[in-house]
């Protein structure tokens, strides 16, 4: 059984036991990491005040948070907004594991509505999954349970989404998860002005994103020291430090995570790979 654990802003998260992570930064908070890392650089407020409908891919449901954040930021400031949002999840007992844990006062309507919805099978390019569909007057949501990297694979290339929350476990557990080859799938979804947001600080995702053809910036640190990730094919990001730039382009650990043209590379595989170019480019230097 996941363990549940209160977070700094005393919200609840838990401690998957398969990834041997929490779901949520503890020092930062559930809340707080969810409006921070992902609602605020995706820009989701300012999207909602000029549009009525906004688009938003967020790759890992996980407890809910970022959708139900996103959900309540955006209602906030314009109440006709209409929120689609394509989740993935690889837990189909989510739903069991959310129960465990106290909603806060101002997320509990969302989150009532959100469980409101229906199970069922759904064919996505060549591939057929389990959805859970809810509707609402604000909201839309449509989570696809499943192996994260075939469920983008399989997406059609016109959706593209104003937003992506992008949110799996770490890449050093989830590596599959964060490849070169990934990161090109998710730019034909993103649209030319749409933000990607990652609590990731990894040199080798950053790497990854700039070589899949993204350009990308830093976001403030909120409860540790590390500054998260956002990128952008046209979109207004943050700048990249001079510091930062410095790193990716002499550490030998700027080096992006591959996998192969089918993205059927197991997680060892990948991290293995990484870890012989990373040694060959400390070779290199030295």
């Amino acid at each position: 059984m996941d363990e549940v654990i209160k977070t700094a802003d005393g919200t609840e998260t838990l401690f998957n036991k398969e990834f041997k992570e929490a779901y949520h930064s503890i020092k930062a908070g559930a809340y707080v990491e969810s409006l921070h890392k992902f609602i605020n650089p995706c820009r989701i407020k300012e999207l909602a005040v000029k549009n009525d409908y906004i688009k938003i891919l967020d790759v890992g449901f996980g407890l809910g948070y970022n959708v139900a954040v996103a959900i309540k930021e955006a209602v906030k400031v314009n109440p006709n907004v209409k929120l689609a949002i394509v989740s993935i999840e690889k837990d189909k007992n989510i739903f069991e594991k959310i129960k465990k844990i106290n909603i806060s006062e101002d997320l509990k309507s969302i989150y009532e509505l959100m469980f409101k919805g229906k199970f069922y099978k759904e064919k996505i390019g060549n591939e057929t999954f389990d959805i859970y569909k809810v509707s609402s007057e604000n909201f839309d949501l449509k989570i696809i349970f499943g192996e994260g990297r075939k469920i983008i694979k399989n997406l059609p290339d016109n959706l593209q989404f104003d937003a992506v929350f992008y949110d799996p476990f770490s890449p050093k557990v989830n590596t599959e998860m964060w490849t070169l080859d990934l990161f090109k799938e998710v730019k034909r979804l993103i649209s030319k002005e749409g933000i990607l947001a990652t609590y990731s600080a990894s040199l080798a995702v950053r790497k990854g994103l700039l070589e899949a053809g993204f350009k990308i910036g830093l976001v403030e640190p909120v409860g540790r020291k590390s500054y998260s990730t956002v990128a952008s094919l046209k979109g207004d990001i943050p700048p990249l430090t001079e510091k930062e730039k410095n790193r990716l382009e002499n550490s030998p650990y700027a080096v992006p995570y591959r996998d192969n043209k089918d993205l059927s590379l197991s997680r060892e595989e990948i991290k293995q790979s990484w870890e012989d170019r990373v040694k060959e480019r400390i070779k290199f230097k030295v």
